[in-house]
This record gives structure tokens, C-alpha cells and sequence, in this order.
């Protein structure tokens, strides 16, 4: 098959606070997409209030072909496509994968620009059993890290309680 025609994943950046807005859209055009989110409790003067926030800001992933791209550009508040040297970077089908298996998950998580230092390690039982990542002493805490290398972002997820095996 084609690389122009194969069907990979993207990043792309949207305007701040416009994700929710963008997803809606993308659905609406039948595009396959994928906003992570994540409960957050937010505090204002008179009340508190559970909140769904992207888990990355300005991002959201939509599954394209690459010559289909303009598809998703096109919609309202889309800047641009994540990419290198003038070419879009896919999004490893694993990452979205294992991103989908952490937000379903009951832990809480952080996310963290670069990648973190730490052991390569493999989750052996809970709710992200199989899942590959690193093993990391992060604020005097041991989280996993899953990284996701087009956005450059690691997302940290509390390892209190898991059993890993170094690989």
C-alpha cells in the first residue's frame, strides 16, 4: 500500500481550549478521532465542580490517510498538522493504544514535556497488564511513563500498588 494512502494516526494542534469543539466536528464528519481526557476537580469561589480536560493541551488525534489530511485542517480551529522538517509525523498505533487503556483506567495522571530517565519495564497484572513504558522516580514518586513521541510529550501514571518486571 501506498505511505499516502495508508490510514495512520496524526496529531494535530488546535487553538486553546477549542479540543472539545474539534472532536465534536471531526464526528460529526465521520473522521476517527481520539481526545484523551481526564477528570480534574476544579474549585471557584462558591462551589467545586468535576471537570473532563484534555489530557494534552492543544492536541487532538484524528486517524487519516496522509493525502486526506486536509480534511481534518479544514476544520475550524485546526492550526496545523504535527510534523518535521515539512512532513507530518504519524502517531504510533501502540501510543494511541495504551493512551485509550490509561484514561479508561482508574489512576490518576500527569503529563510532562521530553521524556523522563527510567528502566524499561512491563505492567504484570491490574487494569494496564501487557503494557510496555518506563519505570521512573519522579517527585519522590514511582510513576510509569508512556511517551509519546510525535508531540514529545510523557504521560505519567501513578505506579503505587502496580507489579512491573524490568525487560
Amino acid at each position: 500500500m501506498n505511505i499516502q494512502q495508508e490510514i495512520l494516526w496524526y496529531a494535530f494542534v488546535t487553538r486553546p481550549r477549542h479540543e472539545k469543539k474539534v472532536k465534536q466536528a471531526l464526528d460529526q464528519r465521520g473522521i476517527a478521532n481520539f481526545l484523551p481526557l481526564r477528570r480534574t476537580l476544579n474549585q471557584w469561589k462558591d462551589r467545586k465542580r468535576w471537570v473532563e480536560t484534555p489530557l494534552f493541551s492543544c492536541y487532538i488525534f484524528a486517524q487519516t490517510a496522509y493525502k486526506n489530511r486536509y480534511e481534518v485542517l479544514t476544520v475550524p480551529s485546526v492550526a496545523r498538522i504535527v510534523g518535521f522538517g515539512n512532513e507530518p509525523t504519524p502517531v504510533y498505533h501502540e501510543e494511541i493504544d495504551d493512551l485509550k487503556k490509561v484514561v479508561e483506567g482508574p489512576s490518576q495522571l500527569d503529563v510532562y514535556d521530553g521524556l523522563l530517565p527510567g528502566d524499561d519495564v512491563r505492567i504484570r497484572s491490574g487494569p494496564l497488564m501487557g503494557m510496555e513504558g518506563k519505570l521512573v522516580d519522579f517527585r519522590s514518586k514511582k510513576y510509569f511513563v508512556i511517551y509519546i513521541t510525535a508531540i514529545g510529550k510523557s504521560v505519567l501514571v501513578d505506579a503505587a500498588g502496580t507489579f512491573v518486571e524490568k525487560i
